[in-house]
């Protein structure tokens, strides 16, 4: 059975699979046993019976560790910071600050709105608030304190965290002052804190949201970009240890959000199985960061960005291939004895040809996947995403290496490294311009005001029967030859 040769490959999918599903639906789902039902009976097919056992163990653990917030009212409570972020308004700027709330004999996540150019409350304390509450999630509470009190009990992560965040966002001010909006996109690009609302609005425009928030995007340049300097100096032993510091360094830096977390894990999980000569596959390093993430906080489920994150891989990993294998009919690959009788202009050509090759893939693959979440979430997809993503990723991964590179340079000359740094802004003055006046003509928008939520774990469920179908064509070719 297809089915149960791809599981016996991907077990921490399976595992992860099953947290999501029983998680998911026993705090979010209106009929809470339905999903995970279907999925019981999926396992019985597949002969794993002691995961069964899983679905309601997940359900009682969800039970013990979450209540619904209550709906409005005044109280007290005791607030633990997270993190601390920009936050501008139609109104006015200010910070937000993310943590939990320990009220009324249980605990909820909380945001704080605050106003200022700096942040009001040291983050390295925990407070004791009085205040007026608000339910804005099912778990979740926005809090307007009118009095905060400060705890000794706290951590100093939050608050050096936001610190460095806003100095590293002052120098590249100061660097590129030329280019003011493409200083704030390069430093939101790194730190994942976008404060221009304008930015923020022509990327959704274009759906192009997913650059702006920190992902295993930004962690795979990073890991690209190091790896390639150190192995200049060092073994590859080496290389993986000092890349395990840099990304927990960088996690550390950029704070716990939901897709920041999947790409650090993903990277850490997949740096640990090189130092421990182990094998590996992207499937089972994404089962394993998002078992990890749920069962460290199960409410996370219920995020967009872990939602987006977890999905786009995902349909990466499964149609990426089969989409790539199926553009080369039209724009086939050539072998090397070919490819050296070929004139200067039919190299560029086929180079041109092979990248857009992949960057179709990409885009069809993942937007396969993200779509109806997309459609779920805000009821509307702009086709201009599939376009400006073919070359809007690449584009920006090129700018975030030489960002890197540029920073390098300047911890060892600083005149040069501010004029790479100013050469990097213009660079992203130009792209950034490309997405403030997009081609009006092509502005069109797939519109679903009442896009039902069950479709999107169905439309996974047929990414991974296509995934199952081909791999099974593939294998009986195989054995006929």
């Amino acid at each position: 059975m297809a089915h149960q040769k791809f599981w016996q490959k991907h077990p921490a999918l399976l595992y992860a699979a099953t947290f999501l599903i029983a998680s998911f639906s026993f705090l979010f789902c209106d009929l809470p046993w339905l999903f995970p039902v279907l999925w019981g009976a999926y396992l019985v097919l597949l002969k794993k019976f002691p995961l069964i056992l899983l679905i309601p163990a997940m359900a009682l653990y969800c039970h013990l560790r979450f209540q619904e917030a209550p709906e409005m009212g005044e109280g007290i409570g005791i607030f633990s910071i997270q993190t601390v972020a920009p936050h501008q308004s139609p109104f006015h700027k200010g910070w937000v600050y993310k943590g939990t709330l320990f009220f009324e004999k249980t605990s909820f996540p909380c945001r704080i709105y605050t106003q200022g150019k700096t942040p009001p409350y040291p983050a390295d304390f925990d407070y004791c608030l009085f205040g007026k509450y608000l339910r804005t999630d099912r778990f979740e509470l926005a809090f307007k304190p009118k009095q905060w009190v400060q705890l000794p009990s706290g951590t100093p992560i939050a608050s050096w965290r936001a610190s460095l965040k806003k100095q590293y966002t002052e120098f590249l001010k100061g660097q590129c002052a030329q280019f003011p909006k493409a200083a704030l996109f390069l430093a939101g690009l790194t730190t994942g804190d976008v404060e221009d609302r304008l930015l923020k609005y022509e990327f959704g425009r274009l759906g192009l949201q997913h650059i702006l928030a920190i992902s295993g995007f930004h962690f795979g340049v990073l890991i690209v970009f190091f790896s390639f300097v150190l192995s200049l100096f060092l073994p590859r032993r080496g290389q993986w240890i000092l890349l395990l510091i840099a990304i927990n360094a960088y996690y550390f830096f950029v704070g716990p959000f939901p897709g920041v977390q999947r790409a650090w894990l993903t990277a850490m999980f997949y740096l640990l199985a090189k130092l421990l000569q182990r094998g590996t596959s992207g499937l089972n390093l994404l089962g394993c960061a998002m078992g990890f993430e749920i069962l460290y906080n199960p409410l996370i489920v219920s995020n967009m960005g872990f939602q987006l994150s977890f999905a786009s891989c995902f349909g990466l990993l499964l149609l990426y291939p089969l989409v790539e294998n199926g553009l080369r009919r039209f724009m086939p690959l050539r072998k090397k004895e070919e490819w050296k009788h070929f004139s200067l202009l039919e190299k560029s050509v086929y180079l041109i040809s092979g990248f857009l090759r992949g960057a179709l893939a990409i885009t069809v693959a993942v937007n396969s996947a993200i779509l109806p979440i997309l459609l779920f979430h805000f009821h509307t997809f702009p086709l201009l995403s599939l376009l400006y993503n073919l070359f809007y990723p690449f584009c920006v991964g090129l700018l975030l290496s030489s960002l890197l590179f540029s920073l390098s340079v300047y911890l060892l000359c600083p005149p040069l490294g501010g004029f790479l740094l100013q050469t990097t802004a213009y660079g992203t003055h130009l792209l950034l311009e490309t997405a403030s006046y997009p081609p009006i003509s092509l502005d069109y928008q797939i519109l679903a005001p009442n896009f039902p939520g069950w479709i999107v774990p169905l439309s996974l469920l047929v990414l991974l029967m296509i995934h199952l179908r081909t791999h099974r064509e593939k294998s009986c070719l195989e054995m006929s030859r």
